[in-house]
């Protein structure tokens, strides 16, 4: 695990209003549409990572990729806003291990 600076954000797969977000693999689709492909392996990006938060799915957004690509931050940040869900700032952010991409059919 790595510590990072404070400035991550979680977006939690529950709405505002406390309802679970559909679809039930949303986090899967999200890391997905901002990984790449790597010795043949689709990889999760470093900044974009799925992760269990309780006993919600949620995606974890490293602080990092604002000054790295600030056009993905406003994605991942925009998807969040306009699904409505529940976005969280930790004080202290620990990058989650790195996965492999599960394929999609």
């Amino acid at each position: 695990m790595e510590i990072l600076e404070s400035g991550c954000l979680v977006i939690i797969g529950r709405t505002n209003s406390g309802r679970v977000f559909r679809p039930s693999d949303w986090d899967q689709r999200l890391c997905c549409s901002v990984s790449k492909f790597e010795d043949g392996r689709l990889t999760y990006s470093k900044y974009v990572r799925p992760i269990h938060k309780d006993k919600d799915k949620g995606v974890f957004i490293a602080a990092e990729l604002k000054k790295e690509d600030p056009e993905l931050w406003d994605f991942v940040v925009g998807f969040a806003k306009d699904n409505d869900l529940m976005i969280e700032w930790p004080e202290v952010c620990i990058l989650p291990e790195p996965a492999a991409a599960e394929p999609t059919a």
